[in-house]
């Protein structure tokens, strides 16, 4: 787990993509973090490097989303679409990060952790 704190700032930053992309940032201490359709992201109000990583990935689905890539019905039905889907959103998330100067220090290892839960599953192979 990544415990690198970043700052308020930095954070709202990545939040303010979102948001110039017409998608909604709700803040919530215990639901998932996610994307829907109806253009919101729901993400805990904290400043950590992870959870900023993630925020970046959801925004990933926002822009697929937006350009007409990301069929949602195919990622809850098709896990092989959602491996691509998830991948395409971590490209997307690293642009942001890297754009806005986000530390990107743990990336390599926080990608890996979360993609490679995909790979566990016999749907995806």
């Amino acid at each position: 787990m990544i415990i690198r704190m970043l700052t308020e700032n930095e954070f709202m930053k990545v939040v303010k993509v979102a948001e110039d992309l017409g998608c909604s940032v709700v803040y919530h201490p215990t639901k998932k973090i996610s994307f829907n359709t109806n253009m919101h992201i729901t993400v805990p109000y904290e400043f950590t490097l992870e959870n900023t990583y993630a925020l970046a990935h959801e925004i990933g689905h926002v822009i697929d989303f937006r350009n007409g890539e990301l069929d949602h019905d195919y990622w809850l039905n098709d896990w092989s679409y959602r491996v691509n889907a998830e991948m395409s959103a971590w490209v997307h998330a690293y642009k942001v990060l890297k754009q806005l100067n986000i530390p990107l220090d743990h990336w390599q290892t926080h990608v890996n952790d979360k993609l490679s839960n995909y790979f566990l599953l016999p749907e995806v192979i």
